[in-house]
């Protein structure tokens, strides 16, 4: 997009929307986008006419394509959505960056180190935003979080651990479970936490990791050990898997204090901060003061909120927001959500990909 496209969009007027796919995520951030101020559902594509036609009936945008290319040829559109499963991320948003348009791509937003170079020059050669949607970001809690460590809150850091894992059933959803599709529990949830720890210690250095892995060929489960040349001391542990609920939390310990992200950590809405009180010893922290703050989604809802498809999807309109901000600002990439973390990270992964053993049919 070029400057002037960009500069239509500000904080007061409205932004105008492209998506492509009309599955379940895209569902989701549809409805997010209702209570999003000035965000406007402007047209969206599938590979069938019909099922644009019903997305766009149900959603409420003015205009349906019945293919991707359609889409992005539409000189109305100031960012794209991308909501296709994360095997065809790359494809998708080199397409979107060729015709000129702003992206904001599902996480993961690629699948290797590779194909993060290949979108992020891309997107440095065209002058246009792109942004991983690592919605779980933008969230209150989030960045009341890493300000509290920031600041200084519970002293320096000294060990994390983040997961997030549930019981999958192919059944349920056999996209999980398919190599082809860049399956697997690393991609689909190990992100989560992967992504939290980057959030308060930045991309790691070294990993150390081991799975148990699935009989389709992907992962099951996968813990990871991360290292950190800023933080000698320090030592993270992510845990990802579809083979039972896990803790689902994200505990950051630091030398005077600890912060627990209370579950699910994909969405999260409230966190307790402890800390040591005066000089005496507290080794367990039995005398910390403790805080406890929430930050209720809108609506607040127990599990699935009514019409979407995953557990706190109503802050999608956080991360839609936060993409609207920067592009009236004329920016190419979020601050909250920089490209070279997304570079940083799928280089992480992918050496946790080969520790592991996780192949897919493209390597």
């Amino acid at each position: 997009m070029s400057a002037a496209k960009r500069a239509r969009t500000t904080p007061t007027t409205s932004c105008k929307w492209g998506f492509i796919s009309t599955g379940g995520i895209a569902n989701d951030f549809a409805l997010a986008l209702k209570a999003t101020p000035h965000a406007e559902r402007y047209a969206v594509a599938s590979r069938t006419q019909a099922a644009a036609d019903e997305f766009k009936a149900t959603h409420g945008f003015s205009k349906a394509y019945d293919s991707y290319e359609k889409l992005v040829a539409d000189p109305e559109i100031d960012v794209v959505y991308i909501a296709t499963p994360h095997a065809f991320h790359r494809d998708n948003i080199l397409m979107c960056l060729d015709a000129g348009k702003n992206v904001v791509c599902e996480k993961p937003m690629v699948v290797n180190a590779k194909q993060a170079e290949e979108c992020i020059a891309k997107a440095k050669e065209k002058g246009l935003f792109l942004m991983e949607g690592m919605w779980t970001r933008f969230f209150p809690v989030t960045r009341a979080v890493r300000k509290l460590v920031k600041d200084g809150a519970i002293g320096k850091v000294v060990s994390m651990h983040a997961s997030l894992g549930f019981k999958g059933e192919s059944h349920f959803n056999a996209r999980l479970f398919k190599p082809e599709l860049a399956g697997g529990a690393l991609f689909d949830v190990g992100i989560y936490p992967s992504m939290w720890i980057a959030a308060i210690l930045g991309v790691p250095s070294k990993v150390t990791a081991h799975a148990r892995m699935h009989e389709e060929g992907v992962d099951a489960m996968t813990f990871a050990t991360y290292e950190f040349d800023d933080y000698p001391d320090c030592m993270a542990q992510m845990q990802c898997g579809f083979t039972g609920t896990l803790a689902n939390e994200v505990i950051i310990i630091g030398e005077t204090g600890r912060i627990r992200v209370h579950g699910p950590p994909q969405c999260p809405e409230t966190y307790t901060l402890t800390q040591r009180q005066g000089d005496e010893p507290d080794p367990l922290l039995t005398r910390g003061k403790v805080t406890t703050v929430s930050e209720p989604l809108d609506p607040p809802h127990f599990g699935n909120a009514p019409g979407y498809n995953f557990v706190g999807s109503q802050g999608f309109a956080y991360e839609a927001a936060a993409v609207q901000e920067a592009l009236a600002k004329g920016l190419t990439e979020h601050p909250e959500m920089p490209l070279s973390e997304t570079l940083g990270m799928a280089k992480i992964f992918d050496e946790v990909r080969k520790q592991i053993g996780l192949t897919y049919p493209w390597d």
